[in-house]
């Protein structure tokens, strides 16, 4: 049983970091939603959502306020992946959920490529991209381990690189003046 209990704390390391993901890229984190919230969170239930940022009609970046819509779209997309890794109990179960998890992170990475993000914050937005893709891949041997059934993997996901390069460009971003956390 003792196995059981060390399970758990890992698994909330991963939730929590996954939410302070979700939550640079503009999702909630499972927070309340607010008015303006409203229309974004109704729109982005399913992961299988498509979402097509619009062009602006200038050919140059989206408006601050387009892109904050546009990441917190992507953001609530990436938070639903955290109901499955949540209630994993098992090492077996966490690798499935895992694997959904950078899955979501590889499809966020693409919406956020196809975003035209504001000319001021354009170097941080692609080092936000890069870091989500980098966080993806660092995944992949905490899956292997966690097939091999050693729960205890999880423990590394809240230190991985990627992990840290995303609070970075997010903070970057949020320090600029575009509100796209949670």
């Amino acid at each position: 049983m003792a196995g059981a209990e060390k399970s758990l704390p890992a698994a909330a390391a991963v939730v929590v970091a996954i939410a302070l993901l979700a939550a640079g890229c503009g999702g909630g984190g499972g927070g309340t939603t607010t008015g303006a919230q409203a229309t974004t969170a109704t729109t982005s239930t399913s992961t299988s959502t498509t979402t097509t940022p619009p062009t602006p009609s200038s050919g140059q970046g989206l408006t601050k306020t387009e892109y904050v819509k546009q990441m917190k779209v992507i953001g609530q997309s990436l938070s639903t992946s955290l109901n499955t890794l949540g209630s994993a109990k098992t090492a077996a179960k966490a690798a499935t959920a895992l694997q959904q998890v950078q899955t979501d992170l590889r499809s966020a990475a693409d919406k956020l490529e196809a975003i035209a993000p504001p000319d001021t914050i354009k170097t941080q937005h692609a080092q936000l991209v890069k870091a989500v893709r980098d966080f993806a891949d660092e995944l992949g041997p905490v899956i292997t381990q966690l097939k091999a059934g050693k729960m205890t993997a999880l423990q590394t996901v809240p230190t991985l690189k990627g992990l840290t390069e995303i609070q970075t460009a997010s903070t970057a971003i949020s320090n600029r003046g575009y509100k796209i956390g949670g």
